[in-house]
């Protein structure tokens, strides 16, 4: 009877060890997929709290008229009160590979996490299937979501407020 039970637990041994694998490979796939740079997309630039670009000479602005700004409000990574700039047209990708246009550095954060994306009248955001989602208002973004001034984005431990600059 000892033998049967010690066969059965090896056999239930071996089935969840191949599901950890198999789910260890499709989270490493479903990574790999959205990395895929998207050529031709506008660049967007940090700014600071009055809309002047870093780094910019004579701190002029980085574009007249308005435009989305993303705000930190909160990160571990980030300074407090950075903000990114987004003209129309402009899309970023948030996450923690260092080749990611708006790099967070957090456990807590996938690779490739989120999709902003600005247009003339609109800015959205994606969740890019991160592995701990991508919270808008303290709600879970499934799809598209489109963002209003005053929102609040949360990926990983960073909180920013989307305004219009």
């Amino acid at each position: 009877m000892l033998q049967i039970v010690l066969l059965v637990g090896k056999f239930v041994f071996l089935v969840v060890l191949y599901l950890f694998i198999w789910r260890v490979i499709s989270s490493v796939n479903r990574d790999l997929r959205y990395s895929a740079p998207v050529a031709g997309r506008p660049a967007f630039r940090p700014t600071d709290s009055r809309g002047a670009e870093v780094g910019h000479p004579q701190g002029t602005p980085y574009m007249a008229g308005r435009t989305w700004t993303l705000v930190v409000i909160k990160s571990p990574s980030l300074q407090v009160g950075e903000a990114f700039a987004f003209p129309p047209g402009a899309t970023a990708v948030a996450g923690r590979a260092s080749e990611m246009d708006l790099y967070l550095d957090d456990t807590f954060v996938s690779s490739k996490h989120a999709l902003f994306e600005a247009g003339a009248t609109n800015f959205q955001v994606e969740d890019l299937h991160s592995t701990n989602g991508t919270l808008v208002n303290g709600e879970a973004v499934t799809g598209v979501r489109n963002l209003v001034q005053g929102d609040r984005v949360e990926i990983g431990d960073s909180i920013f407020q989307v305004e219009v600059r």
